[in-house]
This record gives C-alpha cells, structure tokens and sequence, in this order.
C-alpha cells in the first residue's frame, strides 16, 4: 500500500511541474535569496528524494523476502516439512539459513522503520518548504482550505495545519526507530521477550505512513 500511495505522489508532484513549468520564483540558500529558478524546479527537487525512498523500498522488499517459518523455538522442529516447498507455495524467495538467527532477526523491521524514518524526513522538509513560503513574509504560496484553518480570533490567518502535522509525524516515526534498536542492542542470541515490542511500532508506522503520503498527495 505504502508503495501504490507514494508512486501517486510521485506522479502528482510530475505532473504539477510539468503544467506549472513557467512559474518563476526566488531560489535560496541558508534561506537567503540566491538565484532564479522555475517553481518545477523546485517541486522536482523533493519528487526526485521522494523517488529515492521508492528505489529503498523495492531494495528493502527484495532483501528482506526471506521465510523463516520451519526455525522452531530456535533449533528447527521434527516435523519433516520441506521448506523450500511451503517457501515456493507462500511465494518468498528463499528460506533463513540459520534457525538461531531466524527467530531473532528484526532486521527487516529496523529496515522499514529506517526507510519510514527516511520518507518522513524528506515529507516533513518539503512541508517546511511550503510553510515558509506560504507565510505572509514570503506570500508565494496559498495552502488550499481542505488542508488549513483559520482563526476565530485572527480572521487574517490561514494555518498550514496538514503541513505542520507532516513535520511533526516525522518525529513519531524517527523515534519508533530509535525505540526499536534500543530494544535490539543488548539482546543476546535467539528470541527473547523483549522482541514483542517490534509489532506496535511496526504496525503504527505503517499506518502513519498510509494517512502522511495521501494527504501530501492532496496539499
């Protein structure tokens, strides 16, 4: 799903600098003004990271496509299942080599949750773009009302509310991953307990992801 939602954002993000190509705009360093580019320019600039975290995650897919049913507690069962079989059948690639390894290994956990680290850096500095340049010192962009709010009190302002809470998701997600290699670091071989702390913050990086990329798409 993660994959089918960010190729939409990609696609989105081309083909808006395709149809806004002639729109000019300051470009900046160390947030000064430096030189002229092409608003395009500047959309493609995050489109191609965005593009990069596509690439790691069909990398990340194919790496870690690896079955480790049939490693029992930790020493492998008794019950003669032919595992490259049932691998075939569940369509992984290939089997674990090493049962010990196999039922501790979270690495593919810590690879997505790096890799969901990674793409909520790159929405939360395109969101930082786009606030700042929507601010009234700045005024070269209007943030459409179905992703910002006004104020009761200060009828003058248009919040970037779906923008600011992109940013802030990004922490969510670095910290899940912080979270889960702390868990890691000083375990020793084979399962331990400790390693059910993986699901939640598994499950829940997924489901940001899937609520952060559309609601990109839409800004």
């Amino acid at each position: 799903v993660c994959r089918s939602l960010l190729v939409d954002l990609l696609r989105t993000a081309a083909s808006r600098a395709e149809n806004e190509i002639d729109i000019l705009m300051p470009g900046y360093t160390h947030l000064q003004p430096a030189q002229p580019i092409r608003w395009s320019h500047w959309i493609m600039s995050h489109a191609w990271r965005w593009k990069r975290d596509l690439d790691r995650l069909d990398d990340l897919t194919k790496r870690v496509d690896i079955m480790p049913l049939g490693s029992g507690a930790l020493a492998g069962h008794p019950f003669g299942i032919d595992r490259k079989s049932l691998a075939q059948d569940l369509n992984f690639s290939e089997i674990s080599k090493n049962s010990l390894d196999a039922v501790s290994d979270r690495d593919f956990i810590a690879e997505f949750l790096f890799w969901g680290s990674m793409l909520s850096i790159h929405l939360s500095q395109w969101s930082e773009d786009l606030i700042i340049y929507g601010s009234s010192e700045f005024g070269y962009v209007t943030q459409s009302d179905a992703y910002s709010t006004g104020s009761s009190l200060m009828p003058q302002k248009k919040n970037p509310d779906a923008l600011e809470l992109l940013r802030g998701k990004s922490g969510r997600s670095i910290g899940h991953l912080a979270g889960l290699l702390t868990v890691l670091k000083g375990l020793p071989s084979t399962y331990n307990k400790d390693l059910q702390e993986d699901k939640e913050i598994l499950f829940d990086c997924v489901d940001t992801l899937e609520a952060c990329i559309p609601i990109s798409t839409g800004v």
